[in-house]
């Protein structure tokens, strides 16, 4: 099994990987999806959010479920 988590960064448009067992080392603004690789996570990123980059590119209802997530996080 994947020891990663894998989190898609709407700061910073791409995949963030963070070991399972560490703090994440990225405080902005990243969903994680519960997957074993990757391409699965792309694929969860994909189906969640579209094509988004950038939280900006998203519709105003996911730019807020976005940040709540991270601020759930906190």
């Amino acid at each position: 099994m994947d020891r990663l988590t894998h989190a898609w960064c709407f700061s910073h448009g791409r995949m963030h990987t963070f070991d399972a067992d560490e703090t994440p080392w990225c405080t902005a603004s990243w969903v994680a999806f519960a997957v074993t690789g990757e391409l699965q996570a792309l694929e969860a990123k994909q189906a969640a959010y579209g094509g988004a980059r950038f939280l900006n590119e998203l519709p105003v209802e996911k730019q807020l479920e976005v940040m709540e997530i991270g601020e759930a996080r906190r």
